[in-house]
């Protein structure tokens, strides 16, 4: 039976509360010297999707990050912190969401990302190799702290997709490419969380969620809105995490896809887990809506064929009223299919769309829309088998 702890904290306001609650979330959990051993190399992996203020809910909040830093110094001074944004360098994104901050004040290493080595999933369903930025390979533990999000492309993020940033930059556009439906994409996740798992047996991977302001809506950036949930989980298995994560925010656990194969392939457990610390009903007031246009299971099956998109899905949308004509949008489009003229918006080639929505995660403006569903893909996606 996995474990997971849910603790209630009302606000990041308290660092010292903050900590003590963390703490607490992980006594709960494992020995905490077993999980942190004194003078291990400790890798702290954000979530930083972009440049996002903190305020916005979609990146790690910097009260969270030097909570958990001043923990892991009582046991380790030897601390690597950061991530892979896609399009932006980390320390420009770790400046805007305030963690820069923390770093300074704790003289901590900032992930380069760009020194990269091989991963292997001896058991993969479809990839068995992934270039991985070296520095989170080489911790004895790693650190993972997600936030609590919505994703319009795989319904949640949580604790596994955070892994995603594992990849450097624009790397990750490509598995865009060659995972080009969102089952596919679901199922190459999940090859690489088994390529992880892999690599880090004999050390450790702890799991702690800043869910204290969580991401409803079109997340997993601009597309959403912030809620507060007011919570931390914490656990060293992500699928279960991620599980209780859903139930938290009363989503549809069937539509978690990502969670379900992870689980299926016994890379963790969503079915027995001990849930320690608070009990969800002490978090009847959180409740999140969910992406619009979510698809059901045989949907998902569906799109495996590239014929159906253009006939079924939405596509992306821009709205020329808030668009800054950045050209990120065209920057990270997985098949080149967003392109952008100087002085010019950016326009769309919908028939080779994948339907990834990374344009939209990177746009700084929330300027990428959805279109209507179209109508037989409101009737089709509404089957469940």
């Amino acid at each position: 039976m996995s474990k997971v702890s849910l603790l209630r904290v009302d606000s990041y306001q308290n660092i010292d509360l903050l900590e003590k609650k963390i703490k607490e979330a992980i006594s709960l959990i494992g020995d905490i010297d077993k999980l942190i051993k004194k003078d291990s190399k400790v890798f702290i992996k954000l979530n930083c999707v972009g440049p996002f203020a903190k305020e916005t809910g979609i990146t790690t909040h910097p009260a969270f990050v030097e909570a958990v830093v001043k923990i892991i110094l009582s046991k380790t001074k030897n601390i690597v912190i950061g991530d892979n944004p896609a399009t932006k360098d980390i320390i420009a994104v770790l400046k805007k969401n305030g963690v820069y901050e923390v770093v300074q004040k704790y003289n901590l290493k900032v992930l380069d990302g760009k020194n990269a080595v091989k991963i292997t999933n001896p058991n993969p369903h479809i990839y068995s190799e992934f270039e991985v930025s070296r520095e989170y390979i080489e911790a004895d533990t790693l650190i993972n702290i997600p936030k609590l999000k919505t994703h319009t492309l795989t319904y949640m993020t949580c604790a596994e997709k955070n892994f995603f940033g594992l990849i450097f930059g624009l790397q990750k556009a490509g598995w865009h490419v060659k995972a080009s439906n969102p089952l596919e994409f679901g199922q190459a996740l999940n090859d690489l969380y088994g390529a992880l798992l892999n690599s880090f047996q004999g050390k450790t991977i702890l799991h702690l969620c800043d869910g204290i302001l969580g991401l409803d809506g079109d997340g997993p950036s601009t597309g959403g809105f912030p809620v507060m949930c007011n919570a931390i989980l914490a656990s060293t298995d992500a699928i279960s995490l991620d599980t209780i994560a859903c139930r938290l925010v009363k989503l549809d656990e069937t539509k978690c896809f990502v969670t379900n194969i992870g689980a299926e392939r016994g890379y963790g457990d969503n079915l027995n887990i001990e849930l320690l610390g608070d009990s969800i009903e002490k978090f009847a007031d959180v409740k999140f809506t969910g992406p619009k246009s979510t698809l059901s299971s045989f949907g998902l099956r569906l799109l495996r064929k590239k014929f159906f998109r253009n006939m079924l899905l939405e596509h992306p949308v821009i709205n020329k009223d808030i668009c800054l004509r950045c050209g990120e949008c065209a920057k990270i489009c997985p098949p080149k299919t967003m392109q952008i003229k100087p002085k010019e918006f950016p326009k769309l080639k919908t028939n080779q769309c994948i339907r990834c929505w990374c344009c939209a995660e990177v746009c700084p403006a929330n300027a990428i829309e959805k279109s209507k569903r179209p109508l037989i893909g409101k009737i089709v996606f509404s089957i469940k088998l």
